[in-house]
C-alpha cells in the first residue's frame, strides 16, 4: 500500500511541474476564444434571414440647407445712401442667424465666401491679411492682398491675392507663398458667379489661374502652362484653361471669335452690339456666356453650345442690368430694369412669382443654380424685410443691411 500511494505523489508533483493547459481552464473560459477566431475566418455562413434579428434603420432623407451672407450696418445708418459705414458681417443658416461679425471699413462684400457649410472671410489692415473660418483665425501673412481667388482643397487653402494697384500678386496655399510675381493683374473675380473659386479654378487635382503683364500668362500650380502674347489692346476678353485646353474670347477683324486649343469659332454676334461675355464651366468642358444689346435699352441673354458651336438665346432682358447663371442644363435669369429692380425670376423650370414689393440683387452672387435648387436672395429696394426665394420654399429676413450671397448645399 505504501508503494501505491507514493507512485500516486510521484505522478501528481510530475503533472504539477508541466506548464498549465488550455483544458485546465474553466469551460467558459475555454471557448471564448472561439468566436474571435470564427470571426476572423468570417464567421458561420448565414443564409437565412434571423425573424428576430431587426433591420437595419433607413437612413434620413438628405435636406439641403440654405445659406445666406449679409452686411448689416446701425440701425441709424442709411446704408444706401452711404454704404461704406461700419457694418457687420451676418451669416444666415436656414434662415437663423449664426454668426455676426464685425467687418473693416469700407465694408467689401468680396471680402466673404460660402464653403461647405462654413463662412470663410478675410481682412488687411494695410500691412499684413488675415484668413478666417467661423471668425475664427485661420493664417495671416505679410502684405496686403485682395483674394481674386479662393478655394478649398483637400482641407488646403489655396489663395490668389491681388496687391494693390498694379503690384503683383500671390498665389498662396495655407498662407504660405508658392508663386508670386511683382508685376501683373490677376483675370478673374470672386463676384464671378459660375466659378466657385473665383479666379482660381480646380481641374483634377491641378490648380489653374492666369494672369497679364502685358502678356498673358496661363499658371498650373507654380509653374507656367501656356503664355499668349499681348494682341491689340482689348482684343482679349476673357481667358481660362481646363483639361490641357486654353480658352479664350477675342474680338478679331470686326468679329468676335471662341478659341478653345487650335480650334476657332468665328460666332454669329454683332460684335458692336456686344455688352459682355465671360467663359464658364459646362459640365466637363467650358463655354461662354453673353450679353448683347437687342434694340433700345432691351438686351439678348446667351451663350454658346460648346458641342455645336452654336449661339442660343436664353432670354430677353429690359436692360443690361439683367442676370443670367448657368449650369449646363440648369439656369436661372433675374430681369431688372435700368435702376436695378427685379421685375421676374424666369427659370428651366417652374418658379413662383416674386414676392409683393420692389427689391434688388445687390451682388452676382445672390442668385445661385445648381443641378437640383436655384436660391435669389433679394434685397428690398426701401424696407429692411428682405427675402429668400428657393426650390424650397421663401424666408423673410429682417436687417438693416443687404445680401451679399446664397447658396444651397
Amino acid at each position: 500500500m505504501r508503494k501505491k500511494i507514493g507512485f500516486l505523489l510521484l505522478f501528481l508533483a510530475a503533472a504539477a511541474c508541466r506548464d498549465p493547459l488550455l483544458e485546465s481552464l474553466p469551460r467558459f473560459m475555454r471557448e471564448q476564444d472561439r468566436f474571435a477566431r470564427e470571426a476572423r475566418q468570417g464567421g458561420h455562413r448565414k443564409d437565412t434571414l434571423d425573424p428576430q434579428e431587426p433591420l437595419e434603420p433607413e437612413l434620413p432623407e438628405y435636406v439641403p440647407t440654405v445659406y445666406a451672407t449679409a452686411l448689416h450696418f446701425r440701425d441709424s445708418v442709411n446704408w444706401r445712401k452711404d454704404s461704406l459705414g461700419q457694418a457687420d458681417l451676418l451669416f444666415f443658416v436656414d434662415g437663423r442667424k449664426v454668426l455676426q461679425i464685425p467687418v473693416a471699413t469700407p465694408p467689401d462684400p468680396e471680402r466673404h465666401r460660402i464653403w461647405d457649410g462654413h463662412l470663410w472671410s478675410d481682412a488687411t489692415d494695410g500691412h499684413q491679411t488675415v484668413v478666417l473660418c467661423d471668425g475664427q483665425e485661420q493664417f495671416r501673412f505679410e502684405g496686403e492682398e485682395h483674394l481674386q481667388g479662393f478655394l478649398l482643397v483637400n482641407g488646403d487653402v489655396h489663395t490668389l491675392g491681388q496687391h494693390p494697384g498694379r503690384g503683383g500678386f500671390c498665389y498662396r496655399i495655407n498662407g504660405e507663398a508658392v508663386f508670386e510675381s511683382a508685376r501683373g493683374s490677376v483675370l478673374g473675380s470672386p463676384s464671378d458667379p459660375e466659378w466657385r473659386g473665383g479666379a482660381l479654378s480646380l481641374d483634377g487635382e491641378d490648380v489653374y489661374y492666369c494672369y497679364s503683364d502685358g502678356d498673358y500668362h496661363i499658371m498650373r500650380g507654380a509653374e507656367p502652362f501656356r503664355t499668349l502674347p499681348a494682341g491689340a489692346p482689348g482684343a482679349l476678353l476673357d481667358l481660362r484653361a481646363q483639361g490641357q485646353t486654353v480658352y479664350r474670347v477675342e474680338k478679331k477683324g470686326g468679329s468676335l471669335y471662341w478659341i478653345a486649343g487650335e480650334t476657332e469659332t468665328c460666332l454669329n454676334v454683332h460684335l458692336p452690339s456686344v455688352i459682355s461675355c465671360k467663359i464658364i464651366p459646362y459640365g466637363d468642358t467650358l463655354t461662354l456666356k453673353g450679353r448683347t444689346q437687342a434694340g433700345g435699352i432691351s438686351c439678348l441673354n446667351w451663350y454658346v453650345d460648346p458641342f455645336t458651336h452654336t449661339v442660343r438665346p436664353v432670354m430677353r432682358a429690359q436692360s443690361a442690368r439683367g442676370q443670367l447663371m448657368l449650369l449646363k442644363e440648369s439656369w436661372a435669369f433675374a430681369d431688372m430694369d435700368a435702376a436695378g429692380t427685379v421685375l421676374q425670376l424666369a427659370r428651366d423650370r417652374d418658379w413662383p412669382p416674386l414676392p409683393a414689393g420692389e427689391y434688388q440683387l445687390a451682388t452676382p452672387l445672390d442668385l445661385f443654380v445648381s443641378e437640383k435648387y436655384c436660391a435669389v436672395a433679394l434685397t428690398s429696394v426701401n424696407g429692411s424685410t428682405h427675402v429668400i426665394q428657393t426650390d424650397l420654399g421663401e424666408q423673410s429676413y429682417t436687417f438693416n443691411g443687404y445680401f451679399t450671397s446664397v447658396r444651397i448645399e
